[in-house]
């Protein structure tokens, strides 16, 4: 998903590095509480800039609908709990309509909502506005329940469902809201269900009455391809925050392959075959099989269980009887989890928590609450359920006993085990991952930036409870993200290149040495001012419609006059070339568009250089800009694909 906001960020952090101009009195003193030094609970860095450039987004820019993409575990909801504070006692805005996708990340919101527990622990109150508590009360919607609460309370929560369901009136919880309620915010929670039917009907429907609506997901880009209609704003993923602290590093188990012997076992005829046995007819009669129902065999299960297990108890030990560390178990149907259960209770007397999409409410309770010293489980196995919005930051270790096709749920499964358990950067922690090769999951691991991968794992490896934890991370101190630093790449007990960065472009047409290249480069403002006089030269001709059309334009000029367009126009223009500019070049050199942001700021670093003399884009005059829309294609050609290449690599 594209980041909408990437041309206003030096706009925004001039204003911002300036104290907040330009907003309500009231925002500055928010803005001024929020980062109080001596608070018990402080936002991170990220939190506080998603904070700030939502304020910027609403007050300066004056957009309506804004997504905040934010890793799992990077703490979504106490930003949403900022906003809604800052909504109501800036912009006297009274109701607050907080959507989730299921109950699961509905009962996480609830305590977190429930008496204003969020707003008292980051203490986003001061004295003066501390009776405005009163006023965001919350109000959870169920099925046949009074309406009186849609009334009365300030935060209403609830799920799809619940706002198609009937209230005791016989009204429909959507009909009630739009009829009876004035203007409200809107949240949506895990936002890449937004693009569902349900979803984009509510909002519709609340359109007219949403004053401001923000999304909130670690994982936008949806496995149908659409995305929410919302404009991200920002970006934190999984690499900002293990640079941060923030999250547990992922190290990933891998089982040695030939000494754990996948078998699969033809329940029809009972025959069991090795994987290194197939012959031509078995191979043809099982053409089908996926690699998981290899794993998914008895012995292979028990084998990857046991793996498991000896993780499960290094993590122990690190927990130091602080917390209860929980093993998480995904398979892909029922009667495989049953498998999985009966195996870890019966063979390794683990006492197990099974969830399925037939679970009933009392064991989906029970999931809410695993991670609890007094809970009697100590491992959960998950069939398509506990993927989104089950934070239980317990969970130390994840087996995974099934093959993930889409880069969305392989992410959402994983990110059941990123969040911290200890609220502290500076505490070392590692979420386990027991795989096997066969599953083919090397794309997952370069896209959740997993700190190492240990390789021909057996059931008789045993590793010490040191072994494994990352460095200690360099605690934040500054909000700016460019000032944070690199980690180090993934580390590998094999020799295997997972290190392919720069695919299809061979080492010689890097230019490592892009820098000193750039400097060299030059743009000549005399040409500009001899072709600026010719094309105010040329004949205009006013039409019936009245629009004017420029005749015999110059042919060196492709997108002939730029002219004298209002200087926030100007400067939108230019950003806007620029973003193209840079999404053609990667385009070009075959590096995918989420690495624009990266390239934009060189280029635009560039520019400040060669033709701003230094200067930001807001301190340049109007022919500064323009002198640089007019040599952007010389700017391209100076941005080989080597040196994107190099620049890509390096950074």
């Amino acid at each position: 998903m594209q980041d909408s906001f990437l041309q206003y960020v030096e706009d925004f952090e001039s204003w911002r590095d300036s104290g907040f101009p330009n907003v309500k009195l009231e925002t500055r003193e928010f803005i001024d509480n929020v980062l109080r030094p001596d608070k018990k609970w402080k936002m991170w860095n990220h939190q506080i800039e998603a904070l700030l450039r939502t304020i910027y987004a609403y007050e300066i820019l004056e957009k309506k609908n804004c997504l905040l993409n934010i890793v799992t575990g990077g703490g979504k909801t106490a930003i949403i709990a900022a906003v809604i504070f800052w909504l109501k006692s800036v912009h006297n805005i009274n109701k607050f309509l907080i959507l989730t996708p299921n109950t699961i990340v509905r009962a996480r919101l609830i305590q977190d909502f429930k008496d204003g527990m969020v707003f008292k622990n980051f203490e986003f109150t001061t004295k003066q506005n501390y009776i405005l508590l009163n006023d965001l009360a919350l109000h959870v919607m169920e099925s046949g329940a009074q309406p009186q609460g849609i009334l009365d309370s300030g935060i209403i929560l609830g799920n799809i469902q619940q706002m198609y369901s009937t209230n005791i009136g016989g009204k429909r919880n959507l009909s009630y809201l739009h009829e009876f309620v004035g203007n409200i915010a809107i949240f949506n929670d895990e936002a890449h269900n937004t693009p569902a039917g349900e979803y984009t009907n509510v909002l519709n429907i609340l359109s007219k009455k949403s004053k401001f609506r923000l999304d909130t997901t670690a994982t936008p880009n949806r496995a149908d391809g659409q995305e929410p209609d919302s404009e991200m704003i920002y970006y934190y993923g999984v690499t900002q925050a293990l640079e941060d602290g923030i999250i547990k590093s992922i190290v990933v188990y891998e089982t040695q392959a030939k000494l754990l012997q996948l078998t699969y076992t033809n329940y029809e005829t009972g025959e069991r075959k090795d994987v290194t046995e197939l012959d031509v007819e078995f191979k043809e009669a099982e053409k089908g099989l996926a690699p998981f129902h290899w794993i998914l065999d008895e012995e292979p299960m028990r084998k990857q269980i046991a793996i498991a297990l000896q993780r499960h108890e290094e993590q122990k030990a690190r927990a130091k009887t602080r917390y209860k560390p929980l093993l998480f178990i995904v398979t892909m149907s029922i009667a495989e989890g049953e498998r999985a259960k009966k195996m870890l209770q019966e063979r390794f007397k683990i006492k197990t928590l099974l969830v399925t999409q037939e679970s009933d409410e009392e064991q989906r309770q029970e999931a809410m609450t695993i991670g609890d010293f007094d809970s009697k489980y100590e491992a959960v196995v998950s069939v398509l359920m506990l993927r989104e919005g089950w934070d239980v930051p317990q969970v130390s270790t994840i087996l995974l006993l099934r093959k993930f096709s889409s880069p969305v749920y392989g992410q959402q499964v994983i990110g059941r085990g990123l969040r911290k358990i200890i609220r502290n950067q500076e505490e070392r922690e590692i979420l386990a991952v027991v795989d096997h090769p066969r599953l083919e999951h090397d794309w997952l691991w370069r896209l959740v930036a997993v700190s190492k991968v240990k390789q021909n794992v057996t059931d008789k490896d045993l590793f010490d409870e040191e072994e494994d934890l990352p460095d200690k991370p360099i605690i934040q101190t500054l909000v700016r993200p460019e000032k944070l630093i690199k980690i180090p790449e993934p580390e590998y007990d094999v020799d295997v290149d997972f290190k392919k960065i720069i695919d299809d472009i061979p080492d010689d047409k890097i230019d490592e040495d892009w820098k000193s290249i750039l400097e060299n480069k030059s743009y000549e403002r005399e040409v500009w001012t001899i072709a600026r006089t010719r094309i105010d030269s040329v004949e205009m001709k006013s039409l019936k419609d009245k629009r004017v059309e420029l005749l015999d334009a110059p042919d060196e000029f492709d997108f002939a006059m730029i002219g004298k367009y209002p200087r926030d126009v100007l400067e939108k223009k230019f950003k806007q070339e620029l973003l193209s500019v840079c999404a053609g070049l990667l385009r070009e050199t075959g590096f995918g568009a989420n690495l624009r942001g990266i390239l934009y700021q060189v280029m635009l670093n560039h520019i400040k250089t060669k033709i701003f003399s230094g200067k930001t884009l807001c301190d340049v005059d109007d022919d500064d800009i323009e002198f640089a829309m007019m040599s952007m294609p010389d700017i391209r050609k100076n941005f080989t694909k080597s040196i994107v290449a190099g620049i890509i690599g390096t950074k």
